[in-house]
């Protein structure tokens, strides 16, 4: 070996060193940036030569520069990425409903307790002015936290639209990127170039729309890659990016990808990542919320209603409401006496269950009322007087779940054997019940004089029968017969 040959060999040793180094000092340059992979160089020997009969090295070349990439890995992590942004972005709406639902003091729970203690001090002094004014005024601070706690779950689901609106046009600039990426890698690796920065920042994308929309990738060739949504829907092929889309429908946001001027509607199950704990909150955990607070309203209202309706004001009168009167049915006939045993025998029959009524026993409207709430058939029956029928009573039903309908069919007959005049016939024993009351709840009574705190009509100032009762509501596992109301709040 000539020397000329020898000193060409350490040189080449020492150019390779020297970009080692250099991929080295780049490697410490972008420590701290994000997606960015180590990377190596791809060392091999030169070409041997012929001398002398011996076959003998040149040194050594630098033929690649690599990344330290491990494909599962990334996998692994772009998987995750989606369950950390599920995960993670559920923590600020469910901060804001835990604080909507708090138990605190200035909560639903305290309102639901302050009223019914207003009627354990009205039961203290039943005359008094004062203490009947308060029963008014906590009946409509309950009402109007029903109506605050409501308001507050529009807002957070309101919020919730927001934040993912704003996402929108964030996440097709990274799908334009996405696809743009593709077709830079393809041209440079055919070329036979490396395209090592590209691909760094292309899985960065896989890793930032995993944790947003849980992405799922797969290889398609030439170095790219197509991305779709969990729920199937493609978003990139190739070079190609579909555009992301939201409008709102009905006061809702909603999503679309459109692809070739072919736009189809995307669900809430075709997402992961953010979107989906987003929506989770939005379509799922609101609307509960949402129903058991309503059934909370309906069961304390109707309850409430049912009990006031059996006491008497000051003014002697009873089968008032306390509260509006929910939606609910009305018997078609009024009588002049709830008392009165007017029934004969027969049986009531409620959503299937049957109710007997005995004749000379339980066969009064306030025995029918009394027979039907010791059923256990889901409905609350109560007796009140209708202002616009002469005062006339009449039999009301109301399904303990709140938007549910009453099934009533009556087999009774009057003492005159004409069941049609006591509910009026539509058919095959089935009894027509006019669906009355209104969602909108409010405090009933006009005057202090009308809150029934007593028990009897000849009942003395003092009479404090039907406020214990009132009161005692409260004590009582009404909410699904093991809760009381409080308790079925928290």
């Amino acid at each position: 070996m000539s020397l000329t040959t020898s000193l060409q060999a350490g040189l080449k040793g020492i150019l390779a060193q020297q970009r080692q180094s250099e991929i080295t000092g780049n490697n410490i340059s972008n420590v701290n940036t994000p997606g960015y992979s180590r990377q190596t160089a791809g060392l091999s020997p030169s070409p041997t030569i012929n001398i002398g009969g011996l076959m003998l090295g040149q040194g050594v070349d630098v033929d690649s520069v690599n990344r330290e990439y491990d494909m599962f890995v990334s996998g692994q992590l772009a998987e995750q990425s989606s369950v950390v942004g599920d995960e993670s972005a559920r923590t600020q709406p469910l901060a804001e409903l835990e604080r909507i639902m708090s138990t605190g003091d200035d909560s639903l729970a305290t309102e639901i307790d302050e009223f019914f203690g207003s009627w354990h001090e009205l039961a203290e002094n039943p005359g008094g002015g004062v203490e009947r004014e308060q029963v008014l005024y906590k009946g409509q601070n309950l009402l109007d936290k029903f109506e605050q706690v409501r308001s507050g779950l529009v807002d957070v689901s309101g919020n919730i639209d927001e934040t993912l609106n704003a996402e929108v046009e964030t996440i097709n600039q990274k799908l334009r990127e996405f696809a743009d990426l593709n077709g830079s890698i393809k041209q440079k690796e055919t070329l036979g170039h490396e395209a090592n920065s590209d691909r760094d920042r292309r899985d960065l994308l896989v890793k930032e729309l995993s944790g947003t929309l849980g992405v799922e990738t797969f290889e398609t060739g030439d170095g790219q890659i197509g991305m779709q949504l969990p729920g199937g829907q493609s978003l990139v092929q190739g070079e190609n990016a579909s555009r992301f889309g939201a409008e709102y429908v009905d006061g809702k946001l909603s999503f679309s990808v459109k692809s070739n001027d072919v736009e189809r509607q995307v669900g809430k199950n075709s997402f992961g990542g953010e979107f989906r704990g987003l929506l989770d909150i939005r379509d799922d955990t609101i609307p509960g919320l949402r129903k058991d607070i309503d059934q909370l309203e309906h069961k304390i209202v109707t309850e409430v209603n049912a009990q006031h309706e059996q006491g008497y004001g000051l003014d002697g009168e009873n089968g008032r409401s306390f509260f509006t009167r929910q939606p609910s049915y009305l018997s078609e006939t009024g009588f002049d006496d709830a008392d009165s045993q007017d029934f004969g025998g027969g049986t009531i029959e409620l959503n299937g269950v049957e109710v007997e009524i005995t004749e000379d026993e339980n066969n009064s409207l306030n025995g029918i009322r009394d027979a039907i709430n010791d059923a256990d058939a889901g409905v609350k029956a109560s007796v009140v007087k209708d202002p616009d029928d002469s005062g006339q009573y009449r039999l009301n039903l109301t399904h303990e779940t709140k938007g549910e309908d009453v099934d009533f069919k009556s087999r009774l007959d009057l003492d005159g054997g004409d069941p049609e005049s006591a509910f009026e016939k539509d058919g095959d024993d089935s009894v027509r019940m006019n669906s009355v009351g209104s969602d909108n709840i409010g405090v009933a009574l006009s005057s202090t004089d009308e809150v029934a705190a007593a028990g009897q009509s000849a009942g003395s100032p003092g009479d404090n029968e039907n406020a214990i009762a009132v009161h005692s509501l409260s004590e009582e596992p009404l909410m699904d017969g093991e809760n009381t109301f409080i308790e079925g709040y928290g």
